[in-house]
């Protein structure tokens, strides 16, 4: 085996089973590695990777280093003008993941209008005891829901949310004709977007024009009983303005897959916020949808070994060929 190409995977055999691994067994070896694998990054020619950076220093301990397959649409962790100027190809896994993050974005919405964690929780310890009443949730039908970014995913949630019976406003640098004369969704501008929305659901990716991009002065300008959705990079809120949101009751919820820290530390203050619903930046965790972008991974690597461009490079790469 000595001389093969080195393939490390750090994210798991889980995500990236070892049938799909073995697909790769004739380009090169594959390695799944966890913790700090500086040392073994010397050797590796891709890397398929989750949430770790992909700076400079890295890099640096990558010289072979031709790929970085990153596990996901999203690679707002990795240095691409980094890597470009290295001349490593960047994956990502496009096209795969909308759906499954669309269901877990509605999952969210009805989980806080209808108080469904909530419920589970006075099922199991309160309502045969005949002592209290549950509280009511919140009618669906009627509600103004609004999209900040209206890309893949955000055209997704938006299809959804068209069997719902509310009205779609939404906020993008690219107006979608289409989707508006399909879905019946209205342009508008970001502070429309604040100041209309019942329900407001995050779909934009992380960029220094979108960090903490939702702060304090933004739910300021939202209705009181409003609540958000944020189903696609942490970074995009200001978490301690959120908090503060929530607890002085400037917005009445919020419901979040993603987090600037993540994982998010037990004793964050956020958590102890009682009108938030979290889950644990699993909105792409089915077994489909896991299965089809590992298998877009191993199609970007075996691309790359065999010395062909990567069939799904970053949009800023598209016209690079190594």
């Amino acid at each position: 085996m000595a001389g093969r190409p080195r393939v490390l995977v750090s994210v798991g055999q889980l995500n990236f089973p070892a049938d799909v691994a073995a697909t790769l067994a004739d380009v090169g070896e594959v390695q799944y590695v966890a913790g700090d694998y500086a040392a073994q990054r010397v050797a590796a020619q891709a890397v398929v990777v989750g949430g770790e950076p992909v700076t400079e220093a890295y890099l640096a301990q990558a010289p072979q280093l031709k790929l970085v397959a990153r596990f996901g649409v999203g690679y707002d962790a990795v240095d691409v003008p980094a890597c470009t100027r290295r001349r490593v190809y960047v994956g990502h896994t496009p096209d795969i993941l909308s759906a499954a993050v669309a269901d877990l974005t509605w999952a969210l919405i009805l989980s806080w209008m209808r108080r469904i964690p909530a419920g589970d929780r006075f099922t199991r310890t309160e309502w045969g005891k005949r002592q209290t009443a549950f509280p009511f949730g919140w009618d669906l039908t009627g509600k103004m829901v609004g999209f900040l970014g209206l890309g893949r995913i955000g055209a997704e949630a938006a299809k959804r949310g068209a069997g719902f019976g509310v009205t779609m406003i939404y906020h993008d640098a690219i107006r979608r004709p289409d989707l508006e004369a399909t879905y019946g969704l209205e342009p508008v501008s970001l502070e429309e977007l604040l100041r209309r929305a019942d329900v407001l659901s995050v779909h934009v990716p992380l960029l220094p024009s979108t960090a903490k991009l939702l702060n304090r002065e933004a739910f300021h300008r939202m209705k009181p009983t409003a609540i958000v959705i944020n189903t696609s990079r942490g970074g995009v809120i200001d978490q301690a303005a959120l908090a503060e949101a929530l607890e002085e009751g400037r917005i009445a919820g919020a419901a979040l897959d993603v987090f600037e820290e993540e994982p998010i530390p037990l004793n964050d203050p956020l958590l102890q916020v009682r009108n938030l619903i979290v889950t644990p930046h699993c909105a792409s965790a089915t077994w489909e949808t896991r299965r089809q972008m590992a298998e877009r991974c191993a199609a970007n690597v075996r691309a790359c070994l065999e010395g062909r461009r990567p069939p799904f490079v970053v949009p800023e790469q598209r016209e690079e060929t190594f």
